[in-house]
């Protein structure tokens, strides 16, 4: 292949070559091949060129690329000025982590190299995926072949509007992108005759096909999830309306499951998550709630048999009876975790079992 040739990729292949570069080229490529910037500008991007607008109607990420002089294309796009391109969001948390991870500030660039240094680096691994796959034509992917990846899937294949396209990668007029789009590649042939039914033997579904199945499968619980009132048309759902039920979904599951995890289940649990104050407080007013009403029973029990101990004695004796059988319980089984949590638990179940001395009756 002659030096300056242009590589196209189809989706499988820009994939298959993403998985042979180290973690850095990885999301420099994907920057490149998802949101269209050159080599020159990926290595100047810092954590606050990406972004999520403040309007509460937005809620997509874009990144902030400032164009310079380009002659390769011919036309400059914008003649230097600052460009927005919209970042998928997986790519947009992909770049926050990375961030992250290597410890990079704000207003510090991402990627620690020259254009230069990205070239060689997309040209190893362009190489090492040749290798790997027994294709030699992988060997010619260079950075430029990304950005008219970008350019060829937005139009092409997920059928983006080109005047929007071209917006956000920089080209400002049809015969600056038109070297970008790509003649179509078998799968795409494939997929448009599939479409139009022609084909004689049963070919996989084109990818949009294999899109809209799934949505109709999810159309049932999506709706249940958001408690609409009135049934989608599927056909009315835009990308942007599937990304945000689907977040909505995500959002609640999230939700719901902290909720499973923080709610308590016991008494215990609540016990254990109560501050030491909180459970004396609570053991307090438990205990004295009970003692009074022990104290009562045990006045009407003296008023009937004479060998009766006095109130404060029996509710004394019943309070300590409890406590010397039910600690030993409570410890072995590992469900006293402190003092406190103790004496609410034995506060709480004094009043609860009301017995005569004699044994003559429960209530």
């Amino acid at each position: 292949m002659k030096k300056g040739v242009r590589v196209f990729l189809a989706t499988h292949e820009y994939e298959t070559y993403l998985e042979h570069c180290s973690r850095r080229l990885h999301l420099a490529s994907r920057i490149m091949g998802e949101t269209s910037p050159r080599r020159g500008i990926v290595v100047e991007l810092t954590l606050n060129d990406f972004f999520v607008p403040d309007d509460p109607d937005v809620e997509l990420a874009f990144v902030k690329l400032r164009e310079t002089k380009d002659t390769t294309e011919g036309e400059n796009a914008l003649g230097g000025k600052t460009r927005i391109s919209w970042v998928p969001w997986d790519l947009y948390e992909e770049v926050q982590q990375y961030c992250e991870d290597e410890g990079k500030e704000e207003d510090e660039p991402i990627f620690d190299i020259t254009g230069s240094w990205l070239k060689d680096l997309v040209q190893e691994a362009a190489e090492a995926t040749a290798v790997a796959t027994g294709n030699p034509d992988y060997k010619h992917i260079r950075p430029h072949d990304l950005r008219a990846y970008y350019a060829t899937n937005m139009v092409q294949r997920l059928n983006v509007d080109i005047e929007t396209v071209m917006a956000m990668g920089g080209w400002d007029s049809r015969k600056a992108i038109d070297p970008y789009l790509a003649k179509p590649l078998p799968r795409d042939l494939q997929d448009e005759l599939a479409k139009a039914g022609v084909v004689q033997k049963d070919v996989p579904e084109p990818p949009r096909q294999d899109k809209l199945g799934q949505i109709l499968d999810r159309l049932d619980q999506i709706e249940r999830a958001l408690d609409l009132r009135e049934v989608v048309d599927v056909k009315d759902l835009t990308r942007s309306d599937i990304h945000a039920i689907k977040g909505q979904i995500e959002k609640e599951a999230t939700e719901a499951e902290r909720s499973d995890v923080e709610k308590t289940t016991s008494l215990n649990d609540f016990l254990t998550a109560a501050t030491p104050g909180t459970a004396l407080v609570l053991g307090m007013m438990v205990s004295a709630t009970e003692t009074l009403g022990r104290v009562r029973y045990e006045r009407t029990a003296m008023a009937q048999t004479a060998t009766a101990p006095s109130p404060g004695g029996g509710a004394a004796a019943y309070a300590l009876g409890l406590l010397l059988v039910l600690t030993p319980v409570m410890v072995s089984s590992g469900a006293v975790f402190s003092p406190d949590v103790a004496a609410t638990a034995v506060g709480g179940i004094i009043g609860f079992t009301r017995f005569d001395f004699d044994n003559s009756r429960t209530s």
